[in-house]
């Protein structure tokens, strides 16, 4: 059966968010054991709770924390290739719980700073509490954040517009430029052609009119609120006010695939 079809069906009877709480049970027992011996393992490690972890990532204590590392170590490179990495400041938009934001001070160094924001308040505290020398801000499913404008030389987002509806790509891709200065970098990660094969035959004719497909009928912002993201759409939407850098399309292996990546230039 096709997954598309299974959640939208789940969607239609408002059991998404059942569902998913099920699947989070689910995934801690069977992450029970290798979780007890990377924690025993690694006990000055500070781990979020782990509805926390869940929500924001996977429920895998190794792939939340030694991926993150390589996720920071994958941001560093991206910035890299259009930004000296000396002095900036840097904004993980939609931190979560700081799986990668946590590992930045260590991969860049060079005197950069480190800002995280994300809607989930909890997240937010756990972040405060056991990651210093990082800002952590508290924002809305709807902007603004709680900076000034031109703050940040760099920012971030990894799936995020990917949970957002038509409006939140509008007002969140305004409110990011709004604080990033004139000739900062954005990089975004956003479901591309590569989950095609996910989608029903409805949202496929949609995505390949370059409209975007959205899968609603859950709290927006949530996991398992899903956007669908076309590269005209994106284009039309990026190229205002940006200069895009990079494009890479995401790619399909199997029943995984990976996200597009998009690399602008604030004009």
């Amino acid at each position: 059966m096709n997954k598309g079809f299974l959640t939208n069906v789940l969607r239609r009877a408002g059991l998404m968010h059942a569902a998913d709480r099920a699947r989070y049970a689910l995934l801690r027992f069977r992450n029970r054991r290798p979780n007890q011996a990377f924690r025993a393992a690694n006990p000055a490690v500070a781990l979020p709770p782990d509805y926390l972890m869940y929500e924001s990532f996977q429920l895998n204590y190794r792939k939340y924390y030694e991926g993150g590392r390589e996720t920071a170590q994958w941001v560093r490179d991206h910035l890299a290739r259009h930004l000296p990495l000396h002095d900036q400041h840097i904004l993980d938009w939609g931190c979560g719980p700081a799986r990668v934001i946590r590992h930045l001070p260590a991969v860049v160094g060079h005197g950069c700073r480190y800002t995280g924001t994300d809607y989930n308040a909890r997240s937010i505290e756990w972040c405060r509490q056991h990651l210093p020398g990082i800002q952590f801000l508290l924002n809305g499913i709807d902007p603004p954040l709680q900076a000034a404008a031109d703050t940040f030389d760099a920012v971030y987002g990894i799936s995020i517009f990917t949970h957002l509806s038509a409006q939140g790509h509008q007002r969140w891709y305004d409110e990011l430029l709004r604080v990033t200065r004139p000739g900062g970098v954005l990089l975004f990660t956003t479901h591309g052609a590569a989950f095609r094969a996910i989608m029903t035959a409805a949202e496929r004719a949609a995505f390949d009119a370059d409209q975007l497909v959205i899968r609603s009928n859950v709290d927006e912002g949530h996991r398992v609120f899903a956007a669908f993201q076309p590269t005209e759409y994106l284009q039309t939407l990026f190229g205002r006010h940006c200069e895009v850098l990079e494009h890479l399309p995401g790619e399909r292996q199997g029943s995984a695939a990976s996200q597009d990546v998009w690399l602008l230039r604030k004009r």
